[in-house]
């Protein structure tokens, strides 16, 4: 039954394809322990499906595949296939199986071998997945996977693609307040998680430490921005962070701006990316918006206290001078990378002067 019903997920109808997905989670759900042995089998074709061209089949699929990385019944499941996943130092996630890690590290691949699929579903798929399971492991695991990615020039894509969902998205509201709050040890450590990853893009980092309030390490990070390549690509992500500030996602942070005597580094942090963007609509813009900042010498005295960032007692549990090593670490590599592909440009660039 498995192996027709693993031939008809490749069928020309898209209705015959969506059937099979639904027969594979019916199965999934009655008798999971019986449909486990065969999830081998299924698993690679499943993965693939995500490539199809109807929504609806993607989405199904997704349900099928949230339903392999969630069942009890996969617990242990798995072959010694896992070179992949032990590379991984996180340990199992509670409520997943080991499937969930497969799955994971599999998707990344997909997305690095078919940047098409990264272009035009990837924000679709990673949204759809947070909201069949838990947005927290999905994003702490991604981020793992991409701290130990090779190919850089994907990382910085993925990440960038990971920030907008993160920022922007309704399904990853709670996940949201969870990080702007930094409340727990637990959110602590996620912030410490997603940074190491972060770190591949440099103005999604920034946009991280607006998002979580660590303003003064958003500072720190924009000093040293001096020293990165200043590309057009790299000028369109701090126009679209600027953006991103005016819109209601960062309301918070506008209303911090009142308070100017404890959040001068907020206020420097913006001065930052002000000085770092060309006269554009994006400066204009971000420059009113320091324009309207009050000189809180000239305000009356507040009497009710006031709380800061600083307030947060488990923020002490993160070594932001290791993370800031990190930042420059990831940045050098980077760098590297980039030479030889300059490089190769311009031994292209010579041939073709010569072939003319």
């Amino acid at each position: 039954m498995v192996d027709v019903l693993t031939r008809h997920l490749l069928h020309n109808s898209m209705q015959t394809r969506m059937s099979v997905l639904k027969w594979i989670y019916h199965l999934h759900i009655k008798i999971p322990n019986k449909i486990f042995h065969h999830v081998e089998e299924l698993f690679p074709v499943l993965l693939k499906t995500l490539s199809d061209p109807s929504d609806e089949v993607v989405l199904l699929d997704l349900e099928v595949l949230a339903e392999i990385a969630s069942s009890p019944a996969g617990q242990g499941e798995i072959s010694n296939e896992m070179t992949d996943i032990t590379m991984l130092s996180a340990t199992p996630v509670p409520g997943m199986n080991l499937y969930f890690i497969k799955f994971m590290v599999n998707l990344m691949k997909l997305f690095s071998t078919d940047k098409q699929l990264l272009e035009d579903r990837g924000s679709f798929i990673i949204r759809q997945l947070c909201l069949l399971l838990n947005s927290e492991d999905i994003y702490r695991a991604l981020s793992e996977i991409l701290t130990h990615e090779e190919e850089l020039k994907f990382a910085s894509s993925m990440v960038q693609t990971l920030n907008s969902i993160l920022i922007t998205s309704t399904e990853l509201f709670d996940l949201r307040n969870q990080l702007k709050d930094l409340k727990t040890e637990d959110s602590c450590a996620l912030f410490s998680c997603l940074y190491k990853s972060w770190c591949h893009n440099p103005v999604a980092t920034v946009s991280l430490c607006f998002l979580t309030q660590n303003y003064k390490h958003a500072c720190d990070l924009l000093h040293l921005f001096g020293d990165l390549e200043v590309t057009v690509d790299f000028l369109t992500e701090i126009d679209k962070l600027v953006q991103l500030i005016e819109s209601p996602i960062f309301t918070y942070l506008r209303l911090q701006l009142l308070d100017v005597e404890h959040n001068q580094y907020l206020v420097k942090s913006l001065y930052g990316l002000l000085m770092l963007l060309p006269q554009s609509s994006s400066f204009s813009t971000l420059r009113h918006r320091l324009d309207c900042v009050p000189n809180y010498q000239l305000l009356p005295k507040d009497d009710r206290p006031t709380s800061s960032p600083e307030d947060r007692p488990h923020l002490k549990t993160i070594n932001f001078e290791e993370l800031l090593e990190h930042f420059k670490k990831v940045q050098l590599e980077h760098t590297k990378a980039k030479r030889p592909r300059a490089r190769n440009m311009e031994e292209v660039q010579a041939v073709r002067k010569l072939d003319f």
